[in-house]
């Protein structure tokens, strides 16, 4: 199976380079490519990097800088007009880039995500593949991934973008068998600083010092956990219903996991989570920013997720089911009377709507059904 490491960055990717020798030490460079995509602040130092690095050790690493993006995007022009520049989003030019050329697997990084494993490819190859893996399910319809994390304080945290009603003490009954399976999604974890929510992080700051078991485990279907778009690796299977949305905070990612989640469901497909692992040095950022950019994502999770379990999907395929889901939220959305959904709240699921349609509108210009 070909497989595309992506990111995007504002910055030289020096920590590239030690994801090609751990591809090359497992002697998997004939499978695997990188496409990193650059912003209006990308030093031109970033190009010419990664052609060096594609020169001393005969992988191909594309870097798409603005020229070669707006190049790419000229055949879709509803997507070009719709990313905007100055934004984590433009990591979605890399992922249709690594579908169009083929890719089976296409893994996302962030440009602070050191490489912390052995045979960081080769943990992401079971997606697509029906294989064992223990399931999990949860009496809630939530589960929180991070309860196989320890704190170096040992201290209780929840992923970004977990829906805060569902944060409770202890949950009973939690379920857990193994069965086969078959995943379109595979979410690694997070050493050092994680993935989580700008409150905690103001709060009481987590290090992670330790993933807490020895294989990867997969949600049951029904069973909600958010996934993020750093260490994850997506099924190409999956790519037409996968869109960071542009202009909604720091839930795009999250947002776009419990879309993929409510879709798989119903087609029979799972999300794991676990190995591999990375450790993330965190960029520097402005909390109290992201707090800001995190409000209305924040308030609308819960009531989000519960509307697309009530959608009844119908269709075969990601891209119909895709359509049919955003079709009906759209129509559930528009019959709620305002005193329960607020303008400001409509317009922000009105753009999640809106964004994915432009994304089904390229994958059908693609020739996806």
């Amino acid at each position: 199976m070909k497989t595309t490491i992506t990111t995007t960055t504002i910055h030289v990717p020096y920590l590239i380079e030690d994801y090609i020798k751990d591809v090359i030490k497992h002697n998997r460079q004939n499978d695997v490519d990188f496409v990193i995509t650059g912003d209006k602040k990308t030093p031109a130092e970033a190009k010419e990097y990664c052609a060096k690095l594609q020169e001393k050790y005969n992988i191909p690493v594309l870097f798409m800088d603005v020229d070669d993006q707006n190049a790419y995007l000229e055949k879709y022009p509803k997507l070009k007009g719709y990313i905007p520049w100055g934004c984590i989003q433009r990591r979605q030019v890399a992922i249709l880039k690594a579908y169009e050329q083929g890719s089976d697997i296409i893994v996302l990084i962030d440009d602070d995500n050191y490489i912390a494993c052995e045979d960081y490819v080769g943990k992401h190859l079971d997606l697509g593949k029906t294989v064992d893996m223990e399931t999990v399910s949860s009496p809630t319809g939530w589960y929180n991934i991070c309860e196989d994390l320890t704190d170096r304080q040992n201290r209780k945290f929840y992923p970004r973008g977990y829906s805060w009603i569902d944060r409770v003490d202890e949950v009973k009954d939690i379920k857990r068998e193994n069965k086969k399976i078959r995943t379109v999604v595979n979410a690694g974890f997070w050493l050092g600083d994680p993935d989580l929510d700008a409150v905690t992080r103001l709060a009481a700051p987590i290090d992670v010092v330790a993933y807490n078991k020895d294989h990867n485990y997969a949600l049951e279907q029904g069973t909600y956990s958010p996934f993020n778009s750093q260490n994850t690796a997506i099924h190409r299977d999956m790519v037409p219903v996968y869109f960071l949305i542009p202009d909604i905070g720091r839930f795009d990612d999250i947002w776009s996991s419990y879309i993929v989640e409510r879709i798989a469901w119903h087609l029979g497909d799972y999300v794991s989570y676990g190995q591999p692992l990375v450790k993330q040095i965190r960029n520097d950022h402005d909390y109290w920013v992201d707090a800001y950019a995190e409000e209305m994502g924040t308030k609308m999770t819960t009531d989000f997720c519960k509307w697309l379990r009530e959608i009844e999907l119908t269709k075969s395929t990601y891209l119909e089911c895709g359509i049919e889901l955003f079709d009906k939220l759209k129509s559930l959305i528009d019959n709620l009377p305002n005193e329960k959904l607020p303008y400001k709240n409509r317009a922000y699921v009105n753009q999640v709507i809106d964004g994915h349609r432009v994304w089904f509108e390229t994958m059908k210009a693609m020739g996806v059904k």
